[in-house]
């Protein structure tokens, strides 16, 4: 059985900035740990993200991580 979502589906979670940077975050789809050399796109600038865009390795899903 296949794991990947719908076609054109975004996981969305809110993480607090510490906790990715530490320990990073899991796809909402397969559960795979994303982290911070998976990021193709900071907004607005990698110093102050307020969201991170990321595609997950496992299942190719793209994620996006909301810092809160």
């Amino acid at each position: 059985m296949s794991r990947r979502a719908r076609p054109g589906s975004v996981g969305r979670q809110n993480v607090p900035r510490d906790q990715w940077l530490e320990i990073g975050a899991e796809c909402p789809h397969c559960g795979e740990r994303v982290t911070e050399e998976m990021v193709y796109s900071w907004r607005p600038v990698p110093d102050d993200p307020k969201l991170l865009l990321l595609w997950c390795p496992d299942c190719g899903d793209r994620v996006e991580i909301n810092h809160v």
